[in-house]
């Protein structure tokens, strides 16, 4: 009896033993499982960090140029209305610059034809003197008395 006793007794110690370790071998499992899950997650993490990280620095680098083209696009038509208000203003200064010519011309002809009346009229002053003192001869004195 004491030998079925101690075989019972064994049996049992040898399947409650049998059965802690099937339940180590399943938490051993578990863990496992748990473990190569949390390193995918660790992985997928990553990974995801590195898309998102080269979407960034594609959409800055994208937004960077369409910045910069925006930019060039406002400089050079900022350059053209500029170029126009240049351009505006030499084609006003070479206008004035044209009028004041026609003045300088005309007031050199206003003088030139003032000095050809006043050279005809003088000339034609000496032909009435010499007319009228071939019509009407006058003596002119040789010696002028001044009169005291």
């Amino acid at each position: 009896m004491q030998n079925a006793i101690t075989s019972g007794f064994a049996g049992a110690e040898i399947a409650n033993n049998t059965r802690q370790i099937a339940d180590m071998q399943q938490m051993f499992g578990i863990q496992s499982a748990l473990q190569n899950c949390c390193c995918e997650n660790r992985m997928a993490t990553a990974d995801l960090k590195y898309t998102v990280a080269t979407e960034n620095c594609a959409d800055r680098a994208a937004l960077n140029d369409g910045l910069r083209e925006v930019i060039a696009n406002q400089t050079a038509n900022t350059q053209k209305i500029l170029d126009l208000m240049c351009q505006d203003k030499i084609d006003a200064k070479n206008e004035k610059i044209l009028e004041l010519q026609n003045q300088l011309n005309m007031a050199n002809l206003a003088a030139s034809q003032t000095a050809q009346t006043a050279q005809i009229i003088a000339n034609a002053q000496a032909g009435v003197v010499a007319v009228e003192q071939y019509i009407k001869p006058t003596p002119i004195p040789a010696y002028v008395v001044p009169s005291n």
